[in-house]
């Protein structure tokens, strides 16, 4: 959390001070992006043509450090706007016993597949 800059105490400030302190509401990002990328990968989309858009996070409630969560990602929209394609992933995540603690969304630019010419 220092590299943010972030000091609220309820959040750990070192890896050695994680008893009884609360993920931050962006971490996230590493799990939920990755679920719904990971719908992408199984279209046959590589990561390398993908742009980050915008993301949003529902919390139901916050993460406890040491939690294990599970966040099982799906495309939910496929639309075009010009000549660019855009996909919406949702991520669904779920605690140990299976209730939902929090949902992402997130709309990802895909590039259109380089042609022979290596161009894009």
């Amino acid at each position: 959390m220092k590299a943010l800059g972030e000091t609220n105490p309820a959040y750990p400030q070192s890896p050695t001070d994680a008893a009884g302190k609360i993920a931050p509401p962006t971490f996230a990002a590493v799990y939920a992006l990755g679920a719904g990328s990971g719908s992408l990968g199984r279209m046959g989309i590589s990561p390398n043509r993908l742009i980050h858009g915008e993301q949003e996070f529902t919390w139901m409630r916050a993460l406890r450090v040491g939690e294990t969560v599970t966040a099982q990602g799906s495309i939910i929209d496929v639309y075009q706007k010009r000549s660019l394609q855009f996909v919406v992933a949702e991520a669904i995540v779920v605690d140990e016993a299976g209730e939902e603690v929090g949902r992402s969304r997130a709309t990802v630019l895909v590039l259109p597949e380089p042609n022979n010419g290596g161009e894009a």
